[in-house]
């Protein structure tokens, strides 16, 4: 069968930037040894598993030093653009931005977008224990939304009051958590309501967010600064039965299947937001060997022929329509 899929969970991490991580002390992601990788892994794998196309993406992670992530960011925006001519059709890339250097990350996106045609730029869940949806952030998310951005949120380490101390792995736990945080913290700002037009992928299925969505979704009526509209809610409670206004928005956002691999996530995400919403995403290199289940599991578990192309590639055309073929 001829390659199909079209992975938008992919991560590259080149020797040269795992160097430079290294001298900086940076070792692990969520806990976990940074992989080896390069291009021909990835090719390899992709092959192994049907894959077409890989949306990929580069982790700039626990960097304080403005004028490094600058220089970092740069180095890897151009990189993945170099990959991205090198394999035309193959790799497609998100910028990397030095956030919470909010305007050395609007420089970047006006480079890496205008200049190197990425797809999209990919935002961490927090910068600093600052988390998304900040009013620090406002500037940077009305770009994105003028630009109709695809915005990749991905799970970092959490702050160090929010890190409960356990001996294993944040990947495990906490990176659930802390999607689901930095959603809600969208939701509660009102930062989803004041940049409607920005389009979000988020990882790993959302983290808690389909079984937590009618709760996340009360957030929307307790915003921040801000009295609810009386008429609207009385018709979401009394009508609609629920809080409807806030589950359209977590509704609205894209959920990969990476690391989503079990009955119990992938029906929830089914019954949440439905097949259209569901994009196909590996977390290579980091989740290499997990892949293959996600791709069984989603033989396995009530998605008919239609609802499955949806999934491997039809709704990743929606956020990356130059992927098409």
């Amino acid at each position: 069968m001829d390659p199909v899929k079209i992975d938008v969970h992919h991560h590259i991490l080149p020797q040269e930037f795992v160097s430079k991580l290294a001298e900086l002390g940076i070792t692990k992601g969520l806990g976990v040894p940074l992989p080896e990788w390069n291009p021909e892994k990835s090719l390899a794998f992709m092959g192994k598993n049907g894959i077409r196309a890989a949306v990929v993406s580069i982790a700039v992670p626990g960097i304080v030093d403005s004028a490094v992530l600058r220089e970092l960011s740069r180095w890897c925006n151009e990189y993945t653009a170099a990959l991205k001519k090198d394999y035309p059709g193959v790799f497609n890339g998100l910028a990397a931005l030095p956030l919470p250097d909010v305007a050395g990350a609007l420089a970047e996106i006006e480079y890496a977008l205008d200049r190197l045609n990425l797809d999209g730029v990919g935002l961490f869940t927090h910068y600093n224990g600052v988390y998304l949806g900040n009013k620090k952030f406002d500037e940077l998310f009305r770009e994105l939304n003028k630009r109709k951005t695809v915005v990749f949120i991905h799970p970092i380490d959490p702050p160090e009051h929010y890190s409960p101390g356990l001996s294993m792995p944040h990947a495990l736990i906490e990176a659930s958590f802390e999607t689901t945080r930095a959603v809600a913290n969208l939701l509660y700002t009102g930062t989803l309501d004041r940049y409607p037009d920005i389009r979000y992928l988020l990882a790993h299925g959302g983290g808690t967010i389909p079984y937590l969505a009618w709760r996340i979704a009360l957030v929307r009526y307790i915003q921040e600064n801000k009295r609810p509209a009386a008429v609207r809610a009385f018709y979401d409670f009394y009508v609609r039965k629920g809080p409807e206004t806030g589950l359209k928005m977590l509704k609205n956002m894209y959920y990969d299947t990476a690391l989503t691999s079990s009955p119990y996530a992938l029906k929830a995400l089914q019954e949440f937001v439905g097949p259209s919403k569901i994009v196909f995403g590996t977390d290579y290199p980091f989740a290499a060997h997990l892949a293959p289940f996600v791709i069984k599991d989603l033989y396995r578990y009530g998605f008919c022929e239609e609802e499955l192309s949806s999934i491997e590639y039809e709704n990743s055309l929606n956020l990356f329509p130059q992927l098409r073929m």
